[in-house]
């Protein structure tokens, strides 16, 4: 999972790492937390193709701003609100907010409100890959695979959290295993997840820069599978915004 947390003190600061480094760690899965003092650092993130699965961030003044801009990048990212005051509660619904905690944050609370994010999130078996290396074994959420290759008898699994993993089996083992309405099958080697593509041509760009290769014989077939897959999330999220229309009345 990759979180960030935006707040000005630092103490917010640890007591999140600590929770979300406890709670991944006993799911077994990988973790990366990155942490900013001004919003548009944050901003500049997203500016740059990053995503977060979970974004932190201190509401005062400008929060809400921050996280409608937030949502202009990405509607998935769910968006945690800590406040010093209940004044913003109900703007908080308007960018979809999962939650608003008031400051001083009470443990309890936070950590009821992490867990009850990751199981809706992350379910541990519907929405993970196994990967089972030797006599160790893992799951890697498959909103953490960017892509995976296939490099003869093993396998790449580039993550988002700039882990990269690496293991004995088949692509075609893995492609059976992946929900096939949303990772893509590209050529012989590449298996991508299409909700990171950043750019489509004759090779998918994927948002940590890399470049895969399209099969060329299947470039028109392919492709026309993303723009599908593109339009059908268009489609969801316009009934979610007509479902939500209330919030802006």
């Amino acid at each position: 999972m990759l979180a960030a947390i935006c707040d000005r003190e630092k103490s917010d600061h640890i007591l999140v790492g600590a929770i979300l480094e406890e709670k991944m760690k006993n799911r077994q899965e990988p973790l990366k937390m990155e942490c900013f003092d001004l919003e548009e650092d944050l901003i500049e993130q997203y500016e740059n193709g990053k995503r977060y699965d979970l974004v932190i961030l201190d509401i005062h003044k400008t929060g809400i701003t921050t996280a409608r801009q937030i949502r202009t990048y990405d509607r998935k990212t769910a968006i945690l609100f800590f406040a010093s005051c209940a004044d913003y509660a109900l703007e908080s619904y308007e960018v979809h907010a999962m939650d608003y905690l008031l400051k001083p944050i009470r443990k309890e609370r936070l950590e009821d409100s992490i867990h009850y994010f990751l199981e809706q999130r992350y379910p541990r078996i519907k929405q993970s890959l196994l990967l089972i290396n030797g006599s160790s074994g893992r799951r890697i959420a498959y909103n953490n695979i960017i892509y995976i290759e296939s490099l003869r008898m093993k396998l790449r699994v580039v993550c988002r959290d700039g882990v990269e993993h690496t293991i004995r089996k088949k692509l075609d083992e893995v492609q059976n295993e992946l929900p096939g309405n949303r990772f893509l099958r590209c050529n012989q080697s590449f298996i991508v997840n299409m909700d990171y593509i950043k750019e489509a041509d004759t090779n998918f760009t994927m948002i940590n820069g890399d470049k895969i290769p399209i099969k060329v014989r299947e470039t028109k077939k392919i492709r026309e599978q993303y723009f599908d897959y593109l339009r059908r999330n268009e489609e969801e999220n316009s009934k979610y915004d007509k479902f939500n229309a209330w919030d802006d009345v």
